[in-house]
């Protein structure tokens, strides 16, 4: 059974706060139509920018031994900024968890495709 911790970020103010509602139900249905996932935790921020996060903190923080996949509705939910953005993703990847996009569009997948392997080559030039 593979734990999942979903991950959503959103700009701040009302109709932000149901945009970010949406997207973890979304996330969630996801999770919850895959065989062998559950649904553990759920880390939320919503600010603008990059700056500091505490839901992506506590993410952060509780990645070695509470989870084992993050899901996000997009890589730039962890961060606007690309080297951030690396950072994060290397940090969840040497603590042994995958990240996995769910749901966006099918325009949106290919965007995603092609930002997974500019990440892996990130990624792969950060670990060597």
């Amino acid at each position: 059974m593979w734990r999942v911790a979903l991950y959503a970020h959103e700009t701040p103010g009302r109709r932000g706060r149901a945009r970010l509602e949406q997207q973890v139900a979304r996330l969630a249905v996801s999770v919850a139509r895959r065989p062998g996932w559950c649904h553990v935790a759920t880390y939320v921020d919503q600010s603008w920018g990059g700056g500091w996060r505490p839901g992506r903190s506590g993410l952060l923080a509780a990645a070695p031994g509470h989870y084992d996949v993050v899901a996000v509705d997009g890589y730039r939910r962890l961060s606007p900024d690309r080297h951030q953005r690396t950072v994060v993703l290397a940090h969840l990847q040497a603590a042994g968890v995958a990240t996995v996009v769910l749901g966006p569009s099918a325009a949106g997948r290919l965007v995603t495709l092609a930002a997974d392997l500019a990440l892996v080559d990130l990624i792969d030039g950060v670990t060597r």
